[in-house]
């Protein structure tokens, strides 16, 4: 990442890392600025309500003493001793508390204050205070404080302060006021709370930072490894895998990735697979039908056996032609665009007629078959030429693998809701490891024997899908090395598994 881009946000906006700390930072931030506030509130609530109980004391205890020692007529600039004790009570309480305690008489005018504590008398008056000759008590302070005390903020001499008032009674009669004030400056208290308010917001951070690190560490990881992945597979490498840990979400997802990754290594194996085996299985006849016709024309071959030769060239092209047949229905099932058409039909007159078309090989290999004097008219509602395909590659297997002299055995159970059909045949049997594999692609039993050297590997496969594609399912069953069966079942309703897609 180069500092221009990192400049410009790009880095902001590429990295999850630097998304979820930002975010996580904003919240964590607004939430710490939110409670720092309520504290600081708090504090200054706190500090207020002690400063202002701790004034009310003081300016009842100096209201009590004007009461008990002074009088209307006192109430002036005139020296008297009492007047001395109480300016000096006043200096006392002032500096003690760090406030301005000051007495005034009816009309507001300040008469006693901390100021003219010690201070020699001039023609029998009290000096005039300087600084408090400024003061002005406002009439709404003054009614408010008559009425029964004041405690709250307001402005002295332009600065904010706390303010408390009490009116002096005397006989019942209202002869002055006490008046005090203590400036609302940020206090230690404060300033403390303050600190420990930004160390913590600070420590918070770091501590958040370091987590938020190793847990987006720990989630981005899996992501970064799906991402390589992701590459390898694009370049045509499967074998990449994420590494799996815990049971997570990431986990599960990792999970996932790694069955995909699976799914599609078995994809391409089985593409590759798929092409090697129809390149052969094109290259062989093809091979074959060049060669001879070149013998023909070249006169290698000689003329008397010509036909010999073609007959065999003419297999090699129907050969062709089965194989690509069954790899366009191949196609078509697996794509979905097969087109059943569902009729209600007996299989078991089917099956009969099926057999009629291997008599010659029946023969020619002297095989007994068995069990059609039990079947009886069984109906069902199915894709009479999907059915016929199945039963026929079915039998042209029996057939081509029953040993001379050997026996196909026919055999049908009529369930309520279904029908199964049993073929088995004598000869060869099939690995108890082969009997999961009979069934996929150019998969051929027994390779080693070449017994079925013409043939793709197709039929079983797509013997499967097309009895799948009906709501039923097949299986193969070997019970020893002399004996093969295979065995499928068919809904005796229509209930299709593959529908045809519907073309945009």
């Amino acid at each position: 990442m180069s500092v221009k881009q990192f400049i410009k946000g790009q880095y902001l906006k590429n990295n999850i890392f630097a998304k979820y700390f930002i975010l996580f930072a904003a919240i964590f931030l607004i939430v710490l600025t939110i409670l720092g506030a309520s504290l600081i509130i708090l504090v200054n609530a706190y500090t207020q309500n002690e400063n202002t109980k701790l004034l009310k004391e003081n300016a009842q205890s100096i209201a009590d003493s004007v009461r008990q020692n002074l009088i209307v007529q006192d109430m002036n600039d005139h020296y008297t001793v009492e007047k001395e004790m109480i300016c000096r009570t006043l200096n006392i309480i002032s500096n003690s508390i760090d406030a301005d305690l000051f007495v005034c008489d009816v009309g507001g005018n300040i008469i006693m204050c901390k100021e003219k504590s010690g201070v020699m008398p001039f023609m029998g008056e009290l000096p005039v205070c300087i600084y408090h000759n400024e003061f002005t008590v406002g009439d709404v302070l003054l009614k408010s404080v008559y009425e029964g005390g004041y405690v709250g903020k307001g402005s002295v001499s332009g600065r904010l302060s706390y303010i408390v008032g009490y009116p002096i009674y005397s006989n019942n009669q209202i002869i002055g006021s006490v008046i005090a004030t203590a400036e609302t400056n940020v206090n230690e208290l404060t300033m403390t709370v303050l600190r420990i308010f930004v160390f913590s917001a600070l420590a918070c951070l770091l501590i958040a930072f370091i987590c938020i690190w190793y847990l987006t560490r720990n989630f981005v990881k899996p992501l970064q490894q799906m991402s390589k992945a992701a590459k390898q597979f694009a370049i045509g490498d499967f074998s990449y895998r994420v590494k799996v840990k815990g049971n997570d979400e990431l986990s599960q997802l990792g999970t996932a990735f790694n069955d995909m990754a699976d799914a599609l290594d078995r994809l391409e194996s089985s593409r590759r697979s798929f092409v090697s085996n129809v390149s052969h299985e094109l290259r062989t006849p093809m091979t074959s039908i060049g060669g001879f016709i070149d013998g023909i024309l070249d006169g290698t071959i000689p003329r008397e056996k010509t036909d010999y030769y073609l007959n065999i060239v003419s297999g090699e092209i129907r050969r062709l032609s089965r194989l690509v047949v069954a790899m366009l229905n191949m196609s078509k099932i697996e794509s979905g665009s097969f087109e059943m058409k569902p009729t209600n039909y007996d299989i078991s007159d089917q099956i009969i007629h099926i057999l009629l078309t291997f008599e010659q090989k029946i023969e020619e290999k002297n095989i007994e078959i068995q069990g059609l004097e039990d079947l009886h008219q069984t109906y069902i509602v199915a894709d009479t030429d999907m059915i016929y395909q199945v039963i026929y590659n079915i039998f042209d297997n029996a057939v081509k693998f029953t040993n001379e002299g050997g026996y196909i055995k026919v055999n049908m159970n009529d369930n309520n809701d279904s029908v199964e059909v049993h073929i088995k045949n004598s000869g060869i049997g099939i690995n108890k490891q082969e009997l999961s594999k009979v069934f996929e692609r150019f998969y051929k039993v027994d390779k080693s024997r070449s017994l079925d050297a013409k043939g793709a590997g197709l039929g079983l496969y797509i013997v499967k899908m097309m009895v799948e594609m009906h709501g039923g399912s097949i299986w193969a069953v070997s019970d020893d090395e002399e004996s093969a069966e295979f065995i499928f079942r068919l809904p005796k309703t229509y209930r299709p598994i593959y529908k045809k897609e519907k073309r945009k």
